[in-house]
């Protein structure tokens, strides 16, 4: 299995932002009174909330004969292609692009052949959402979907279901001395349900066309940079903030049964909510942080 970052310098860049008027309380009653209420337009696209449904359907884990769970993970990365003399969220210098997943095997002629192969993208749609909350979202790329790890019946339609949750964690100092370790920044969650698995199905290529550019559920922070000092070109050492050091974690449930367990999913928080049960539960994953 291999996994993939992908970086480009300035990936956002001034000329994709909008401008934004960032108006007082006395400006906004000005604005209502004299009719000029489009300096307020810029402002209010950015507060309007996308409201979705927070029960997803997950990957119960009985049926453990037809179930595979694997894991990619990169660390020692950076979100950022310079330091910062601004603060901890300074965007400037982002250079995350997105990553790619690699699944191969061995297949019955011995020879390595590509399971799965899994793009995902940077959301550069809401630019404004990273320079105002220091946050960003996750599409899809490309996804092809060639062989289950999990066993899959024979008799069965040669269809996979499969359960993405993808974790974003740094470690930072601040520049108060306080020291940060493997903090969860954001999750990503993204659901497949009956994929086809045969390329000959006529279904297969419109299946797989239609995830293209498909927003995953959950968001992120973008990376806080650790406080730290660095040697400047005039020779003085000054203080700063780094290029901020992350690590991404992705889990993969696969499932040739239809057998689901609704669960709640709050924000980006440690809990789940079993809607059966009503009962608190710690993510596995984040229970030991």
């Amino acid at each position: 299995m291999h996994m993939k970052i992908s970086e480009q310098h300035d990936i956002i860049s001034s000329d994709r932002l909008q401008a934004q008027a960032v108006l007082s309380l006395d400006q906004r009653a000005d604005a209502e009174k004299t009719g000029t209420r489009g300096l307020i337009a810029p402002v209010a696209t950015t507060l309007i909330s996308i409201a979705t449904n927070g029960v997803k359907d997950i990957i119960a884990n009985e049926q453990k004969k037809y179930l595979a769970v694997y894991q990619f993970g990169l660390t020692d990365l950076y979100f950022y292609d310079q330091l910062s003399n601004d603060g901890p969220f300074d965007p400037v210098g982002m250079q995350f692009e997105g990553f790619r997943l690699i699944r191969t095997f061995k297949n019955d002629a011995g020879f390595e052949d590509t399971a799965l192969i899994a793009d995902f993208a940077l959301d550069t749609t809401r630019s404004f959402e990273i320079i105002n909350n220091s946050m960003f979202h996750l599409r899809v790329k490309d996804f092809q979907l060639r062989y289950a790890k999990a066993r899959v019946p024979k008799k069965d339609k040669k269809k996979l279901n499969m359960d993405f949750e993808i974790t974003f964690l740094t470690s930072y100092a601040s520049n108060q001395g306080l020291i940060f370790d493997s903090v969860v920044l954001g999750k990503f969650y993204f659901f497949l349900r009956d994929a086809p698995l045969n390329r000959s199905d006529t279904n297969y290529a419109p299946y797989y066309a239609k995830l293209k550019d498909s927003l995953l559920t959950g968001k992120s922070f973008i990376v806080p940079r650790s406080f730290g000092y660095h040697h400047e070109p005039d020779g003085q050492t000054r203080p700063g903030y780094s290029q901020g050091a992350y690590s991404i974690h992705v889990k993969v449930k696969e499932s040739s049964k239809d057998h689901f367990i609704d669960k709640l999913i709050i924000e980006n928080a440690n809990i789940m909510i079993d809607a059966s049960g009503n009962q608190l539960k710690a993510l596995p994953f984040i229970k030991n942080l």
